[in-house]
């Protein structure tokens, strides 16, 4: 199964052609700065792919543009990878797509999400091995140099 997953309601479109997945989970529903998120749950009610999108519904933390939304930022990462872990739970012949380790502008609900799969997922993440990339992640932080975090 190929399975992309995403931050946001509109992030499958914008980076990812959509169409060419079988499963499509979106992370965050709800704005988190006061903003009504109507708009988004009637846009996915209407979506042409309605049928393979997944919506977790989590609230945005901000995070990104207040610091101090850490605790919440946090909490999001949590559930994302208890979903990952519990429910989603992808075989190694599956194929997740997600967004990539900039988050394309760095943008934190970006990373999260690119980080909560790379680090619980044993199927190929983005055409990478996951269980790889934490084995030699942990050789280069045990050497005190690895570049992010």
């Amino acid at each position: 199964m190929r399975i992309l997953i995403v931050a946001h309601p509109d992030d499958e479109v914008i980076w990812f052609a959509p169409e060419t997945f079988d499963k499509i989970v979106i992370v965050f529903e709800a704005f988190g700065d006061g903003r009504s998120s109507d708009g988004r749950r009637k846009a996915l009610a209407e979506h042409p792919l309605k049928d393979k999108i997944t919506r977790l519904g989590l609230q945005e933390s901000n995070f990104w543009r207040d610091p101090t939304k850490r605790a919440v930022h946090e909490r999001n990462r949590d559930a994302l990878c208890g979903y990952l872990k519990t429910v989603l739970k992808p075989g190694p012949d599956d194929e997740v797509t997600t967004h990539g380790p900039m988050g394309e502008y760095q943008h934190a609900d970006h990373l999260l999400v690119h980080r909560a799969c790379m680090m619980n997922l044993d199927c190929k993440v983005n055409g990478k091995d996951p269980k790889l990339y934490r084995e030699i992640r942990k050789v280069y932080e045990n050497n005190a140099c690895w570049t992010w975090d």
